[in-house]
């Protein structure tokens, strides 16, 4: 097992929360810890913080960090990823990541993801896990690495077109949809940042529903920003 955290600006709050949250996981080793950053600059920052920290420099932008990521490790290695702000699952569990392991090598496919949602009333009504088209948030998911390369223009939806790739690809994801996990999203910092996110965010849920139309849909919240929505009743024909 791998584990790999894309981080940006964030040095001085990483070592309390994803790090401290690695801290009460099983299955890893402090060497199989990998910290991304964008440049010689973020290098150097979180070199001082972690020295004992295997850092690497990949580059700027969540969808090109993703893409070094997956060619940066051997095809068909088992990598969970996380973000850099998490804080603690919505219910302990230590074997996380390695139930997942067991599930995606149980069943072939190469993707697993987590619960969007962290609603208990809400995530208590559905089926502990599905294979089905479900979206896998990029804040914590892992893979069977394929070496899959995402569009840039899906810049802030860049874990729902990783979600449908590996779908694809093994014809089946795995989704805890009983698990949860909190963060701080949208503090000082991070990889995702969007100078015009609104901007950003438009252009990307066009491009989705534009190559995906089967397996999208559109849908508005009520401050009319645009999300997509991934068809889960989706199936492949045998």
């Amino acid at each position: 097992m791998k584990i790999a955290i894309p981080s940006y600006n964030r040095h001085l709050t990483l070592g309390k929360n994803t790090l401290t949250f690695l801290n009460s996981m099983n299955g890893f080793d402090l060497e199989d810890i990998t910290i991304f950053v964008a440049n010689q600059q973020q290098f150097d920052l979180y070199h001082s913080e972690y020295p004992s920290y295997n850092i690497v420099i990949g580059k700027k932008g969540i969808v090109n960090i993703r893409n070094f990521i997956n060619q940066y490790y051997d095809f068909d290695q088992y990598v969970v990823c996380l973000d850099d702000d998490i804080e603690r699952l919505n219910e302990e569990n230590p074997n996380l990541f390695i139930e997942a392991e067991n599930e995606l090598n149980r069943t072939g496919f190469s993707l697993w993801g987590v619960n969007c949602i962290s609603n208990k009333f809400f995530i208590d009504k559905q089926a502990k896990i599905t294979n089905t088209l479900k979206f896998c948030i990029g804040g914590m998911f892992g893979i069977k690495n394929k070496k899959i390369i995402l569009d840039h223009e899906c810049s802030t939806k860049e874990d729902y077109q990783n979600t449908i790739l590996h779908y694809f690809h093994s014809k089946g994801i795995v989704r805890f949809n009983h698990v949860s996990f909190k963060s701080k999203m949208f503090a000082d910092g991070g990889i995702g940042n969007q100078i015009d996110r609104l901007n950003q965010n438009e252009i990307a849920v066009n491009y989705l529903l534009e190559i995906y139309p089967t397996l999208t849909s559109l849908f508005l919240r009520k401050n009319n920003w645009k999300e997509i929505r991934l068809r889960h009743t989706h199936r492949f024909e045998l």
